[in-house]
């Protein structure tokens, strides 16, 4: 299956409005320095708003977190997120967005070199229309950049529950579910391709029973582990692992997946889709709903990763 998916996009107010890098290389060593617009600069946390953001157009600031490990070859800029041992798993599923991510660019003349260690960034926030080297774009960017290693000797204990939980692996196995459960939820809305007589490419909707092969396929393009009955109850004894009872947001999380999930696999073996002769296409009767169970879901989860600042 070819994930190009027509899909109804939802504007999200986060932090970052840029592409995912998911085509990006492994950042490598170049050399690590920038300058800084002021000597007090204002404080950024991953959660701040939009206007939040806005409101600091040319003016100095700093953030810290940790560097994305797939970056631009060059070092010109790096991907900041507020999670570590990470390239770019919180880009909202199907969406062109990252959460909890900033796009930081190395003054002109210098470049940055990859730390998995946190690092705090100072630079200057320029507010405008950007385009990277990927053809991603975004509204907001930090520039004229610089870095230090941050000590993390004096760490929470909450965010030492976070680092537990990326070292794991358990979250990026939670993006790799929204992924399934963006598609039993708007099956609809996805494309296949396949080859014609004359050896053309043609594309075409999926059909119920192609969305009951993908479920049913242990391939790169199965979901017949997320399909699985113990699925969604391994992902929270995985989290619980980690923390018995300091997790219980994160649990909260796949509680409501998995309810999400019901919900669609219940709608597609029922029949509650319509086919469209016209558009050799189907439309799920319950369409809306389903894409806000969703959306509710992935914003609940988005949400709790917010709140762990360094």
């Amino acid at each position: 299956m070819k994930n190009g998916k027509n899909m109804k996009r939802k504007a999200r107010v986060a932090l970052a409005l840029a592409l995912c890098a998911a085509l990006a290389v492994m950042l490598t060593a170049c050399g690590g320095s920038g300058s800084s617009a002021s000597a007090e600069p204002a404080k950024l946390n991953f959660s701040d708003a939009v206007n939040d953001i806005e409101a600091l157009d040319g003016k100095a600031v700093t953030l810290t977190g940790y560097m994305a490990t797939l970056s631009p070859l060059s070092g010109d800029y790096i991907y900041l997120m507020n999670m570590p041992y990470q390239s770019c798993p919180f880009c909202i599923p199907n969406t062109t967005q990252l959460a909890n991510t900033m796009a930081v660019y190395a003054a002109k003349g210098n470049s940055f070199d990859y730390t998995d260690r946190p690092v705090r960034i100072s630079g200057t926030m320029e507010v405008g229309d950007f385009t990277d080297d990927y053809g991603y774009q975004y509204g907001y960017r930090i520039k004229d950049a610089s870095y230090e290693v941050v000590d993390l000797s004096d760490v929470s204990e909450d965010y030492a529950l976070y680092q537990a939980l990326a070292e794991d692996g358990v979250i990026a196995d939670i993006y790799a579910m929204f992924d399934y459960l963006h598609f039993v939820c708007q099956w609809t809305e996805y494309q296949s391709t396949g080859v014609d007589e004359s050896g053309n490419e043609i594309s075409y909707y999926l059909y119920p029973g192609d969305v009951s092969g993908y479920l049913e396929s242990d391939s790169a393009y199965g979901y017949k582990t997320q399909a699985s009955e113990d699925y969604f109850p391994t992902l929270v004894e995985r989290v619980k692992s980690v923390s018995a009872d300091g997790l219980t947001e994160l649990v909260d999380v796949l509680d409501a997946a998995q309810a999400a999930e019901k919900y669609a696999r219940e709608q597609l073996d029922g029949g509650k889709y319509t086919y469209d002769e016209a558009t050799d296409k189907f439309t799920l009767d319950e369409d809306a709903q389903l894409y806000q169970n969703y959306s509710d879901v992935y914003l609940k989860f988005d949400e709790w990763l917010a709140k762990y600042q360094l």
